[in-house]
């Protein structure tokens, strides 16, 4: 059965990374990707996705400055223990993670780094 995957990021190239690395990691894995919060909120929403991981970037926000992360915790808390934050050097992720139950990748992060937080979500 495939790893059905969401990754949900304005930057195309960090896409393209995650979508890489998913790859290597997971041997059947399929990727959705979102460009923006809304996108996101479509994906989760439907009842035609039941995905295995969340990949989000902390730095994806709504028109009212909500973050992807506090939109996956208010609106699908289903998806909490499943998602991954993306945040940059400057660590805005953590803050908005709210707590310790939504793991943060801090780029660069490795290949292993990556790895290992994805194997605690979807071990294969």
């Amino acid at each position: 059965m495939p790893v059905k995957v969401l990754v949900a990021d304005e930057n195309l190239d960090v896409q393209e990374l995650v979508n890489d690395i998913l790859l290597i990691n997971l041997k059947d894995v399929t990727v959705d990707r979102a460009l923006n919060v809304e996108g996101l909120r479509t994906r989760l929403a439907s009842v035609e996705h039941s995905y295995s991981l969340i990949v989000a970037a902390s730095t994806l926000v709504d028109s009212n400055g909500n973050s992807a992360l506090r939109i996956i915790r208010r609106e699908f808390p289903e998806y909490i223990s499943k998602t991954v934050a993306l945040e940059d050097a400057h660590g805005e992720a953590r803050a908005a993670a709210g707590n310790a139950d939504i793991p943060v990748l801090t780029k660069p992060f490795s290949l292993d780094e990556f790895g290992e937080c994805i194997a605690k979500i979807c071990p294969h």
